[in-house]
């Protein structure tokens, strides 16, 4: 429902629209001049305006110019006689949306009415966006003063000034890391320090698509191209236009669709299902996953072609517990950020704390730490924080006792050697990271080559 304002001097006429427009679902106020016209729209700016372009006390066009020069964006509709045309066309020139000519048919205006009050409101919604991406870019901080991260965010804007080009190839960023450890972050970073700041930055978590759904929300489809396509449909690809089209958990891609992306990023081409228009993909395509890529080709889950496509450009997150100094920067932001939000005092961390929580291995990294220090700003009274309020649990943070290590070796056991020990080791890593042989070699200070090069040699 819209407020409208009519603007003309034919009673006949304005009656008509009126009733017409209301019946529509829209309010409707009339004036007969440009008098009256301006102190309508001073006393309730109107959503919209049809204005007559010849009135009893001048053209509807100064009625525009008005508007215009005191900052009113009000869509305006001319309506013109037969004679008038070109006036019109000229006054859509100094900034009116649409024309109609009499005489009127009240179908015509009613549809042009909704166009402009849609093509109105799709503007607005992208404007509200601009404005909050302009924000979040703005207001996004990455807190990093440790070497790894340094070198991360060194490597992520010489990545972000790489232009996309469709000619040459969609430009593709590989984003490597655990859980947690800020791998959106950093594709947003490098988003807006691109030289498209300002087009849409779509984001596609591809672990919460069905894979039945996949390519249709990836690439769209055409009306009537399946049973429930009751309607044309852009794909994620498309809405990103021209801007940066970040796949979250890649990994996790059907196969039939990786070999429709590697096209789309090779050609930077592609079609909507069921459409024969090959459509353009001017976009920057960022991928992350946590997962192994390089297992998942070797087991036949993930394409080795769209792999090393993906991963012209990687950049490598580091965990959060190799991370050394930076715990406690990124602590102090987010209870900085936290106590502000529940309006309470930032407290003291006591060496306790900290001991703490420099001893734990933050398994859900950057997020985790955010969570835990969440919950415990919202629980805290005093003025220091101690560790039970963290609940990081007494197992993962204790220090070994004495007498551990001769309960880990017991050296009467005939599989107490260096061998059947190393192999327990390995086995073990794995166990943690879930069979991520890159993961587990990285927990033992192995390269992942080394890691295999035991695995092989103790018949693992």
């Amino acid at each position: 429902m819209a407020n409208i304002l009519i603007v003309d001097d034919e009673e006949n006429l304005s009656y008509s629209l009126q009733v017409a427009l209301k019946r529509a679902g829209h309010r409707c106020r009339v004036a007969e001049s440009l008098r009256t016209a301006r102190t309508e729209y001073h006393r309730r700016l109107p959503d919209l305006v049809l204005l007559d372009m010849q009135l009893p006390d001048g053209n509807g066009i100064d009625l525009m110019t008005q508007m215009h020069l005191e900052g009113c964006d009000v869509p305006i509709i001319m309506i013109t006689a037969f004679g008038t045309v070109s006036s019109a066309v000229e006054a859509m020139k100094q900034g009116a949306v649409d024309f109609i000519q009499k005489p009127l048919s009240m179908e015509e205006v009613c549809l042009a009415v909704d166009r402009c009050l849609e093509h109105r409101q799709i503007r607005n919604r992208l404007d509200a966006y601009t404005e909050a991406q302009r924000r979040a870019s703005d207001e996004m901080q990455i807190i990093a003063n440790s070497e790894g991260m340094k070198g991360v965010l060194t490597l992520a804007r010489k990545i972000a000034e790489v232009p996309a080009d469709a000619r040459g190839g969609l430009v593709t960023i590989l984003i490597l890391g655990e859980t947690g450890t800020g791998k959106e972050v950093i594709a947003r970073h490098i988003h807006h320090r691109s030289p498209r700041p300002d087009r849409p930055f779509v984001q596609v978590n591809c672990t919460a698509i069905p894979e039945t759904l996949f390519e249709s929300e990836l690439f769209g489809h055409e009306k009537g191209s399946f049973t429930d396509a009751k309607e044309t449909r852009k794909g994620l690809l498309e809405m990103a236009g021209e801007g940066t089209l970040f796949l979250d958990e890649i990994g996790d891609m059907p196969m039939t669709t990786q070999s429709k992306l590697l096209v789309a990023i090779e050609s930077g081409r592609f079609r909507r299902i069921g459409g024969t228009a090959e459509r353009t993909a001017d976009v920057r395509i960022i991928a992350a996953t946590n997962s192994d890529l390089e297992r998942k080709v070797q087991e036949g889950t993930f394409r080795a072609d769209l792999y090393y496509r993906l991963k012209v450009f990687t950049v490598d997150l580091p965990p959060l517990r190799d991370r050394g100094e930076d715990l406690f920067l990124l602590t102090d932001y987010f209870l900085g950020q936290f106590c502000q939000k529940f309006h309470k005092p930032v407290p003291e961390l006591t060496p306790e704390t900290r001991r703490v929580m420099a001893r734990y291995p933050w398994p859900g990294n950057v997020r985790e730490l955010a969570n835990v220090l969440q919950r415990a700003a919202l629980v805290f009274e005093s003025d220091t924080m101690e560790p039970s309020l963290l609940g990081l649990g007494a197992a993962e943070t204790a220090e070994p006792s004495e007498g551990t290590a001769d309960r880990l070796f017991d050296f009467d056991r005939e599989d107490c050697t260096l061998p059947a020990m190393e192999k327990r080791l390995l086995q073990a890593a794995l166990d943690h990271t879930e069979g991520n042989v890159s993961e587990a070699a990285r927990l033992l200070g192995l390269t992942r080559g080394g890691f295999r090069h035991r695995m092989g040699k103790l018949g693992m």
